[in-house]
């Protein structure tokens, strides 16, 4: 091989350094022989010309060969190096779908510590960019909306829970027991006169409280379509009647119990 200057010899051998680890396990291919066709490709690649060679070129002729880690055989790689070469050479528009749902896992296992909640809205966000990427280029996800959809359905159930059970079960709360509705309104003593005044009250407040959230869905329509997109996209003003009218049988329901006794 032709001389090299200290830099590029160094280079040179780190090279070859990592291709001798990363084969060194392997069963159907040998460092050795691997090292020979590399230094004939690169004496091939550097005939000619003057002088030793740079650091600079011989990176050029490495860039060309690929990674040293390229010469084990796909089927010898651990699963996730798999996975990550699928992810840095696979179609372009494949990589953000796939980057989404790989935040989307590591968000559910890191929930416990916290930061899980920062990496699902992460992973909500590149999810929600991705459908309007593709939106954007005219092209249906396919198969792709496996990988995007769960950090936005995720979201969307979490909104919904918080926005339809939150603030009743809170007033809820507040009333159950001596300091609460007992206060204000005339509690049957008997135990099912009890039960009966806890289950309308119960009624009263999410039936209202339905209607009213009801309402506020209404005014908010296009911004709610357009967070929870593409799962939300049908969603129309009669559907959120449907709620209000769920709402007001329940609230009456509520009402007759406590109140007709």
């Amino acid at each position: 091989m032709r001389e090299l200057t200290p830099e590029a010899q160094q280079k040179l051998d780190a090279y070859l350094h990592r291709m001798r680890n990363e084969l060194s396990g392997s069963k159907s291919v040998t460092a050795e022989e691997v090292e020979q066709n590399v230094r004939e490709h690169i004496e091939f690649a550097l005939a000619g010309g003057n002088g030793p060679i740079d650091s600079a070129r011989i990176g050029d002729v490495l860039d060309r060969l690929g990674a040293p880690e390229q010469w084990l055989p796909d089927d010898e790689r651990p699963a996730w190096r798999r996975a990550m070469a699928r992810l840095q050479a696979g179609p372009e528009e494949w990589r953000l779908a796939y980057a989404s749902f790989a935040l989307f896992l590591i968000a559910l296992l890191l929930v416990p510590v916290g930061i899980g909640v920062l990496l699902m809205f992460a992973s909500y966000v590149v999810s929600r960019a991705y459908v309007e990427l593709m939106r954007n280029q005219g092209e249906p996800l396919g198969a792709r909306r496996w990988l995007v959809y769960p950090p936005i359905a995720l979201l969307l159930v979490a909104m919904l829970a918080a926005s339809i059970v939150g603030p009743a079960a809170s007033v809820i709360a507040w009333g159950i027991g001596e300091h609460g509705f007992e206060r204000i309104f005339d509690v049957p003593q008997s135990f099912y006169g009890h039960l009966r005044f806890q289950f309308g009250m119960g009624g009263i407040i999410f039936g209202s409280w339905w209607m009213i959230a009801a309402g506020l869905m209404t005014v908010f329509l296009r911004p709610i379509r357009f967070v929870f997109s593409p799962l939300l996209d049908g969603l129309r003003a009669r559907h959120v009647t449907v709620l209000a009218v769920i709402g007001a049988v329940i609230a009456t329901a509520g009402g007759v119990l406590v109140y007709y006794r």
